[in-house]
């Protein structure tokens, strides 16, 4: 992890956990959820500004660019998926959304570049602070989804398909996995492994978006 997110992440947890510390007390459902979301925030922003994501709010993305992030994005997720032995339900979106762009057929997929610095987790805490930042990434996909009707048209889901995500589901489900999440962390350590772990693949994602206009298509 960089020197700039350990630096971000000792910050950011030690306010919350310093009195819960000195009494070995258990760490609350909130204090969890406001440790993730200051220690991802600046990240988070920046993603936001990712030029291809912020070309497809204001309607401006061209389909070769779209191509290609589509592409970066199917790349980190299948990585993702055999790192985290989570189900395969992203990259197929993406595999759907390829394939209605003209890119697909498995010699093409798979010789699309993987994100090797996902590497397995082998705690539950590490695991579900790595979870917190995939589910999370579908909360806005539906805004998204109707933000590329200038080029795909307003029909269907076809070349779409990843950012409608769960569709009407997304919400139960970010639910559900946040009340899984905060009942599993139920130590300071397990605590600060799920923040770190969160920080961390928040910071692999940005890093490997950031190469999304050097991909082949």
């Amino acid at each position: 992890m960089p020197m700039e997110c350990r630096l971000v992440v000792r910050d950011c947890i030690g306010d919350n956990l310093r009195c819960m510390q000195s009494s070995n007390q258990r760490p609350a459902i909130d204090d969890l959820r406001q440790s993730l979301r200051a220690a991802t925030s600046e990240i988070h922003a920046n993603l936001h500004l990712h030029a291809g994501f912020a070309s497809i709010q204001d309607g401006t993305i061209a389909l070769d660019a779209y191509r290609s992030l589509l592409v970066r994005l199917y790349g980190f997720h299948v990585s993702f998926e055999a790192a985290f032995g989570v189900e395969s339900d992203r990259s197929e979106w993406l595999r759907q959304d390829l394939a209605a762009l003209g890119v697909g057929g498995h010699r093409t997929l798979d010789e699309i570049p993987r994100c090797t610095a996902l590497t397995e987790c082998h705690t539950p805490s590490g695991r579900l602070g790595a979870l917190y930042v995939v589910e999370g990434s579908t909360l806005g996909g539906r805004h998204l989804a109707r933000s590329l009707e200038p080029l795909l048209g307003s029909a269907g889901s076809a070349g779409r398909r990843f950012f409608l995500g769960r569709g009407a589901d997304t919400t139960p489900a970010w639910n559900a996995f946040l009340a899984r999440m905060t009942s599993s962390a139920s130590t300071i350590a397990e605590h600060r492994e799920t923040v770190a772990a969160a920080v961390r693949t928040f910071s692999i994602y940005q890093e490997w978006l950031n190469g999304w206009r050097h991909v082949a298509q």
